[in-house]
């Protein structure tokens, strides 16, 4: 089965987590949560490279900056990047081992750590001009951040001006964590029951929202704090190493993240780690791993970086907590792409900070392969799903009367017909309502209909204002103007930009409208050989399984799924309703001859000077074909910057290999 609806899923569940965490000042997932989805779709990646988008949170930091926000923005002097997290201590192993053979040392050379907690809060970059702040920011998308100066001057440990008698960096980005210690926390939410504060969920997602806020009196009465861990820019001052760094900080004024210690080697970066964690409940803030550096800043230069990560720090986490529950009830929950995935509905139990009241089961084979039953007492953990899941059953605990759980006959969400699918089960009525705040999400993204301004806060509060009830209704609002005017942050302004973006949406390329309809199996990729391939929308929804099956890349299960797709009356309904509102998908244009006729690209990794969405168009237009997978059917492979697998199989086939710039120099000689 295609696992790019599966990529696809993670990504959007990542994407929303990181627009409620960086730009709404609140996150519905915790950080447990939200490492088990981002290791999951690397994961995935990493075994089908070919799923790898350029916008795909692996490949970036932190979360696009909301348009129109309430806090001005500044680009930070240095990239403010993201750490590798890392979950077994084999993965540390190898962080380190790849280190060690980047820089080229023999068995007998030391490389030296730098090892201190992890904290569980948010970042911030501190700029100080000779000695002065002048301006605090977010992390933002890690190249430009929101001003929260005013707010983050409220904190009480935090210098205003560095301390010493200098002579100081003229200027120097200092960064760390906005942190709310535990007797903070615990004081702020007894105050929260006699005041109109509000409810405060735990200690991280209150310091994200209280850093929104715009009243700086507010943040001020909040116990926040800062911890000092890195310097993004410097001039006029050099370190040699980190531990020389956070030496500096504590003499300037910072608290640094404690404690720290020098690590020999591996073993004493695990030592560090397994050490913190049992103590993790006695420190005084949360923290969920430790953060491990090369000491020696010359080395850390030479290692340089990823697009999103240094090679020479990493952040090992800590385990996941485990709890024992009872299942109440073996229930069923309909995602985005249609599948009906049981979820265990579990007596309410504390876990790690948090409530747990379900736990993901995945598919229907694994459920009867685990033999989950309602009744049954069961061991659930937070990691791996973006609900905890179960992973321990306890038979012995079982009544008389247990019997195993089995798929729902209909869709529970709209009573409409399932097929089994392998493992899975799904419901394939566009109109679903379970899957509908998702599927219009999808059609608005930038590869289908490229409506800006249809995330999934806004969508989901049109679906809740009833005025999109199915995917069609989006191309009605208009009609619906005054109605939406009514609603809460909807001005004059933002409802005619959204009115403009559909209207100019309405005659989208064929590919783009294919993949915006979210059929099963059918990803961009797939939608742009068939639209390449037919044509036109009536040519491919009238073509038989054999003419599907002479498309390139398309198999038997993307075939069924087409044929099922254009044979449901409700999908055919909707389409009838998409042409009345007046959406025509514009014929796509044959790959004709050109100078790369007869060639057959491959992109893998980053590219500088230009995306791969626009170097597959430019090969495309000049008569070759961009292919997502190594096959020997591949005559040409671009490499970037830390290209992956398909780079190593492109080898061992023989292909003709293109690094940027020599690809760069092909599409110049033609």
């Amino acid at each position: 089965m295609s696992q790019e609806p599966r990529a696809e899923d993670l990504r959007r569940q990542i994407r929303t987590a990181d627009e409620q965490y960086y730009n709404r000042g609140h996150s519905d997932l915790t950080d447990a949560q939200y490492d088990a989805l981002f290791v999951q779709l690397r994961e995935l990646e990493a075994a089908h490279p070919e799923l790898i988008t350029p916008d795909s949170p692996t490949q970036r930091v932190g979360a696009p900056l909301p348009k129109g926000g309430s806090f001005a923005t500044f680009p930070h002097l240095a990239p403010m990047g993201s750490l590798d997290s890392l979950m077994a201590a084999d993965e540390v192993r190898a962080f380190v081992e790849r280190a060690r053979k980047l820089l080229e040392l023999g068995a007998e050379d030391a490389l030296t750590w730098s090892c201190e907690p992890k904290l569980d809060g948010v970042s911030a970059s501190l700029l100080y001009e000779h000695g002065a702040l002048v301006r605090g920011l977010s992390r933002g998308d890690g190249e430009r951040g929101e001003d929260l100066t005013r707010n983050l001057k409220t904190i009480r440990n935090l210098p205003l001006q560095l301390a010493g008698p200098g002579p100081f960096p003229t200027r120097i980005e200092v960064r760390g964590e906005v942190i709310m210690t535990r007797q903070g926390f615990a004081a702020l939410q007894q105050r929260e029951e006699t005041s109109s504060e509000g409810t405060f969920r735990n200690a991280r997602n209150t310091v994200a929202g209280t850093l929104k806020l715009l009243d700086p009196r507010v943040v001020k009465r909040r116990p926040l704090d800062f911890l000092a861990f890195a310097v993004g820019f410097v001039e006029g001052r050099e370190f040699a190493t980190h531990g020389e760094l956070r030496e500096q900080l504590t003499a300037w004024g910072f608290t640094v993240a404690a404690p720290g210690r020098t690590a020999a080697d591996l073993d004493a970066i695990l030592a560090f780690r397994d050490e913190l964690e049992a103590r993790r409940d006695e420190m005084p803030y949360e923290m969920d791993g430790v953060v491990a550096k090369v000491d020696r800043t010359d080395l850390q230069a030479k290692l340089g970086r990823t697009s999103r990560t240094p090679r020479w720090a990493l952040a090992y986490k800590f385990a996941p907590r485990l709890a024992t529950t009872r299942v109440e009830r073996i229930g069923a929950q309909v995602g985005r792409t249609g599948a009906v995935t049981p979820v265990a509905h579990l007596e309410p139990t504390e876990l790690a900070g948090v409530t747990v009241r379900n736990a993901s089961l995945h598919n229907w084979a694994l459920l009867a392969e685990r033999d989950v039953r309602a009744g049954d007492v069961v061991e659930i953990q937070r990691a791996g799903d973006v609900i905890p899941e179960v992973v321990r059953v306890f038979p012995e605990h079982r009544g008389p009367d247990s019997r195993p759980a089995a798929p729902p006959a209909t869709c529970p969400a709209c009573d409409g017909p399932l097929q089994a699918e392998g493992k899975f089960v799904y419901c394939s009525n566009l109109d679903c309502p379970a899957q509908l705040v998702g599927r219009v999400v999808h059609l608005a993204g930038r590869r289908a209909f490229d409506i800006e301004g249809l995330g999934p806060k806004q969508v989901e509060q049109l679906v809740q204002a009833k005025l999109v009830t199915s995917v069609e209704d989006v191309f009605d609002l208009r009609q619906k103007e005054a109605q939406l005017l009514e609603l809460e942050r909807w001005g004059k302004t933002s409802t005619t930009n959204l009115l403009k973006q559909i209207d100019n949406s309405r005659r989208p390329p064929l590919q783009r409208f294919l993949n915006g309809l979210g059929i099963r199996h059918v990803g961009e990729s797939t939608a742009r050989d068939l639209a390449q391939h037919f044509g036109t929308l009536d040519k491919l929804s009238a073509a038989t399984n054999a003419e599907l099956l002479a498309v390139d890349g398309v198999g038997d299960e993307v075939a069924a799924a087409l044929i099922e797709f254009f044979a449901s009356p409700k999908n055919q309904a909707t389409l009838a309703a998409l042409a009345a509102s007046g959406v025509e998908p514009q014929a796509a244009e044959r790959i004709g001859e050109g100078p790369l006729s007869g060639r057959v690209f491959v992109f893998t990794g980053g590219m500088s000077s230009m995306s791969r969405d626009d170097a597959k168009a430019k090969v495309e237009a000049l008569g070759a074909k961009a292919a997502s997978g190594i096959s020997k059917k591949v005559t040409d492979v671009v490499a970037g910057e830390d290209a992956g697998s398909k780079l190593e199989k492109a080898e061992k086939l023989g292909l003709r290999i293109l690094d940027e710039a020599a690809f760069v120099a092909l599409l110049e000689s033609l």
